[in-house]
């Protein structure tokens, strides 16, 4: 039986939102309001038009595209910020997406050279000052998953926007998780995406879409994409499933993001004093926290699988390697499926899990 089969047959699940059958899925689409906008054509009209308009005016942005990819929305974004700029390099941090899920698709695919800032927390201003070479564009991913979701405090964030912008150098946001990056910070998604030139953010991981992405940004800079959307093979000739399902995703999920924020930071407070379990950062800077625990990410995997066979609970969607020997990573996310447990109890699934044999 394989992971998805598994999370099928478990009635609850400590990360991430609800599953459901995908004729579940399709029927509450087909019964949402955007579902009678007529069909696009290309992206153009209907539901993908609401979209894009909604996304900007929720980003306080001139205008926004949808990606279907939120890798092909970035590497256009990178590209184009660079022919701009007239430059190649480009700022980010070693631990974040496109740096480790990409294949190295900044350089091999664009010839932009990376320049990697920082080490496991957010790269900082004076990080950022201490480059020499010629920049094209700075990336901050918001958050940094592979760090433990980590946040950038909101005041250095500003600085770093108040640098590039002496500079005229482009500064982009990594908004995969920028929802809930706004909601950890407590400020307004416009306050947040103001500080930068263009964002991404994605449709389907925080807010449970069928999946797909946007960038925000100015009108012109955001239509010059477009000839770079369509070399990657981004353009769909229907896209209405993707943008109805964003947008149920923005009414469901977007107002719960405060609640989600506060259910990860009670449930990290609840594993305190526990001296198998590290955690990163101690107090969550968003919805979800690294959790260190002891074990392979072998044996953790296996564990975890015979722990939703016997008592029908899925914990961890992943486990990946740590910097400490002996342990591994995993992570939390909390979405609307804590609406099935209490917090008590969901720590009491953890610490359970380190006892199961």
């Amino acid at each position: 039986m394989n992971d998805e089969d598994l999370q099928s047959r478990c009635t609850r699940r400590l990360s991430g939102h609800k599953q459901a059958p995908p004729a579940d899925v399709l029927k509450k689409l087909a019964d949402h309001p955007a579902a009678s906008e007529r069909a696009d054509l290309y992206g153009a009209g209907g539901a993908a038009t609401q979209l894009e308009k909604r996304t900007a005016e929720l980003l306080g942005k001139p205008a926004a595209m949808f990606f279907i990819k939120g890798m092909i929305a970035q590497m256009t974004l990178l590209r184009v910020a660079a022919e701009r700029a007239g430059r190649q390099n480009v700022v980010v941090h070693p631990m974040s997406h496109i740096e480790l899920d990409e294949e190295a698709a900044l350089w091999r695919m664009h010839d932009l050279r990376p320049i990697r800032l920082g080490k496991y927390a957010p790269f900082t201003l004076k990080q950022l000052q201490a480059v020499t070479e010629p920049v094209a564009a700075v990336v901050v991913e918001l958050p940094l998953r592979r760090s433990g979701y980590r946040l950038p405090p909101v005041e250095e964030l500003r600085d770093i926007s108040t640098w590039c912008r002496e500079r005229g150098v482009h500064l982009h946001f990594d908004g995969a998780r920028l929802w809930e990056a706004a909601a950890g910070y407590g400020i307004a998604l416009g306050e947040l995406a103001a500080l930068a030139d263009s964002v991404y953010v994605s449709f389907y991981k925080g807010l449970g879409g069928l999946a797909g992405a946007a960038v925000a940004g100015d009108a012109e800079f955001v239509k010059s994409l477009a000839v770079w959307k369509t070399r990657h093979g981004g353009n769909l000739y229907r896209i209405f499933p993707y943008a109805i399902s964003a947008v149920a995703g923005l009414d469901e999920h977007l107002p719960r993001m405060p609640e989600y924020v506060s259910r990860a930071r009670q449930l990290a407070q609840l594993l305190n004093g526990d001296p198998r379990l590290g955690r990163t950062p101690q107090v969550p800077e968003t919805n979800a926290f690294h959790l260190l625990l002891p074990g392979s990410v072998e044996a953790l995997t296996k564990r975890n699988r015979a722990f939703a066979e016997q008592r029908g609970i899925w914990l961890f969607n992943l486990f990946y390697e740590s910097p400490v020997e002996g342990q591994s990573v995993g992570e939390v996310v909390i979405g609307d499926s804590s609406d099935d447990y209490e917090l008590e109890e969901a720590a009491g699934w953890i610490r359970d899990f380190l006892d199961f044999a």
